[in-house]
């Protein structure tokens, strides 16, 4: 059967697009957001101090909210009280799934990526002699006793969609290059130090 359909190469493009475009909109259209409703809150302040509405102000403030939020964020303090609120918030119906799923998702596409992705590695797919590099995420033992598996996430048409396969670990191979690296390799097709990626000799120590 061919999988390169219309139809399907429609579909994934479609679903590709929209996970690209999704995040950039949510954060543009939520900081607009904010700013349009900071903006409102500073109208008569700005009308006291330079007797007229002041264009932009809003955003501008938005923005430097959001910066004083990431950098509170960033501490020991910051955290704990990052970590009461999304107590809080996880508890709320409905709302704690979507929080929860928005989340992972940034945690595994943010430039750290450690909450998922483990290391860059290489394995033999989808047969033996073809090398795919993916990322390692977990491991597991399907039958007591049994060989251990590594899940690789191997992505496709984008980082965003790809195919997780189980591999043994012991065909796992590591790679010299970081989490970020990785991810470049994957979006310049490739192109990026390729010199660097071939198999090891060790297999993958989880």
């Amino acid at each position: 059967m061919n999988r390169h359909t219309p139809a399907r190469l429609f579909k994934r493009y479609l679903v590709t697009g929209v996970l690209v475009l999704a995040p950039i909109s949510i954060s543009v259209s939520l900081l607009l957001w904010l700013g349009g409703w900071v903006d409102q809150l500073l109208v008569p302040v700005t009308a006291v101090f330079f007797g007229r509405h002041v264009p932009g102000l809003g955003l501008a403030t938005a923005t430097l909210l959001t910066l004083c939020v990431g950098w509170l964020g960033s501490n020991i303090i910051g955290k704990q009280v990052v970590e009461v609120l999304e107590d809080l918030l996880m508890h709320v119906p409905i709302f704690s799934w979507v929080y929860r799923t928005v989340k992972q998702l940034a945690e595994v596409f943010s430039p750290g990526g450690a909450a998922a992705f483990r290391s860059v590695v290489m394995v033999e797919y989808p047969r033996e002699g073809v090398y795919q590099l993916g990322f390692a995420t977990g491991t597991l033992t399907p039958v007591p006793g049994g060989e251990p598996l590594t899940s690789v996430y191997i992505p496709t048409n984008h980082v965003y969609i790809g195919d997780v396969v189980l591999v043994p670990s012991a065909k796992v191979k590591e790679t010299s290059l970081t989490l970020q690296e990785g991810v470049q390799f994957f979006l310049s097709a490739g192109a990026m130090s390729g010199h660097r990626v071939p198999p090891g000799d060790e297999p993958l120590g989880m």
